[in-house]
């Protein structure tokens, strides 16, 4: 992947240990210059002069970290990587502008994610800035390579939402197993599960799917819901897919569900927006709210 010279990766903890460990897990960036700091101020003061392409923060109190990065409208642009404790929750209102990722801390460096996580995240950038140095195109292109974009900025949130959904799954299966086998075997089971179900709540990819999304798409999702207040989050996390011009194929894949569920689900979304038999659902929502 191509960069300008002088990019900058921004590196914030309050934790020395950890803050030694984030830079041994990316290595390999050559492309990019590390800036530490161990404090949230001096972070967001770092930030604001040297603009970095992503910040990545790792602090004893994240919810203060995001209220303080809320004070800096000239950065909230910037993408923030948080990683957290392990069930640690961010609370950030759907309607603000910030592009955030969520991660535990402990995923990352014991599993070694982080280093593709922030790769996946540097790629959106890259292709956000492409997109936005193409703009010279006519409206109609212009459209179909924004809803494109859209496709491509998801990506890496939705995968994470269809690995809980087939986690959730194997959780599911293993649990009808359970009564079947002897203790020796149950205990390896719940250990499964339980390994599961810390997994599948070490983030919020829907609520950083929406966070993400509402950065691309504004206004979206609030629109649409005060529209159709009678909408669910499965129902609006379809609409979005739809926007984004997701193949029934794509969408099928992200869901876990098969091809006569997502038909299923279109016709109880056309009943619930009262939209004609001639009305096309996906034309519909692409146009929705622009």
């Amino acid at each position: 992947m191509l960069t300008e010279k002088n990019e900058y990766i921004l590196i914030g903890s309050d934790i020395s240990t950890s803050l030694a460990s984030i830079i041994r897990s990316l290595k390999g960036f050559s492309h990019y210059s590390f800036v530490t700091s161990t404090r949230i101020q001096d972070s967001l003061h770092i930030a604001k002069s040297l603009e970095p392409a992503l910040m990545i923060f790792y602090f004893r109190n994240p919810q203060e970290l995001i209220q303080t990065v809320l004070r800096y409208p000239n950065i909230k642009c910037t993408p923030i990587l948080c990683l957290t404790r392990s069930h640690e929750i961010i609370e950030v209102d759907i309607s603000v502008d910030l592009i955030l990722f969520t991660q535990s801390f402990e995923s990352a460096i014991r599993d070694q994610l982080l280093k593709n996580n922030v790769q996946s995240i540097l790629n959106l950038v890259y292709k956000t800035r492409q997109f936005q140095s193409n703009n010279t195109s006519s409206h109609t292109t212009l459209d179909d390579s924004f809803l494109d974009q859209n496709k491509n900025l998801a990506r890496y949130i939705m995968e994470l939402d269809q690995k809980s959904t087939t986690l959730f799954k194997i959780k599911e299966r293993i649990q009808e197993l359970y009564s079947d086998v002897g203790h020796p075997i149950k205990t390896k089971l719940m250990s499964i599960v339980n390994t599961i179900k810390v997994n599948t709540k070490d983030t919020k990819h829907w609520e950083d799917f929406k966070l993400y999304f509402e950065n691309i798409n504004p206004a979206f999702l609030k629109d649409l819901s005060r529209k159709y207040p009678c909408l669910t989050n499965k129902d609006l996390k379809y609409c979005c897919y739809l926007k984004m011009n997701m193949s029934n194929e794509d969408i099928r894949h992200v869901l876990g569900i098969n091809q006569e569920s997502v038909r299923t689900h279109k016709y109880r979304l056309k009943k619930k927006m009262t939209l004609s038999k001639n009305q096309d659902l996906r034309l519909y929502l692409r146009a929705f709210s622009n």
